[in-house]
């Protein structure tokens, strides 16, 4: 009986780390490596950040970016237990509905956002994980609008 009480203990004791094994946290502001971009033929960012703000229930983005088409701005909020969260983004007069769904795949966080762009769906799969002790961020995003599909490659790196 005592050698069980032992074994159990032991198996408690190895266990507990790995129950309290957590998932990254990405808060901070973060600054795009612009040589990193990989847009798929896209006008590639000239500059960008991201600013995250990160808690147990949400992450919050507040993202910059500069282009041969300008200065885009947009904030964007994900729910990390798997329900939708309703985003509205503006871009050249227009705005968009978004809903992004995001789910933890072992240490990386996967965004998966769709809407509607004058009657074409539009969906971003995202794929965020972090490199360098915390220290880079790389982010896929995958787009898939009105038939065609493009992949992209971001690096950012904490600041």
């Amino acid at each position: 009986m005592r050698r069980l009480v032992s074994v159990a203990f032991a198996l408690a004791t190895l266990a507990s780390p790995l129950a309290a094994q957590s998932h990254p946290d990405f808060s901070g502001k973060w600054v795009l490596d612009p040589k990193s971009v990989e847009a798929g033929g896209m006008p590639a960012p000239t500059s960008g950040s991201l600013t995250v703000a990160q808690d147990p229930k949400t992450v919050k983005v507040e993202s910059v970016a500069s282009s041969q088409m300008g200065e885009q701005k947009s904030s964007m909020t994900y729910n990390l237990d798997g329900t939708a969260a309703k985003n509205t983004i503006s871009a050249n007069g227009m705005s968009m509905e978004l809903s992004s769904t995001a789910k933890w795949d072992d240490q990386a966080l996967a965004i998966t956002t769709t809407g509607d762009m004058n009657g074409q769906s539009l969906t971003f799969t995202e794929r965020w994980s972090l490199d360098d002790g915390g220290k880079v961020l790389h982010m896929q995003r995958d787009i898939s609008a009105g038939g065609q599909s493009l992949s992209m490659k971001f690096t950012f790196n904490k600041q």
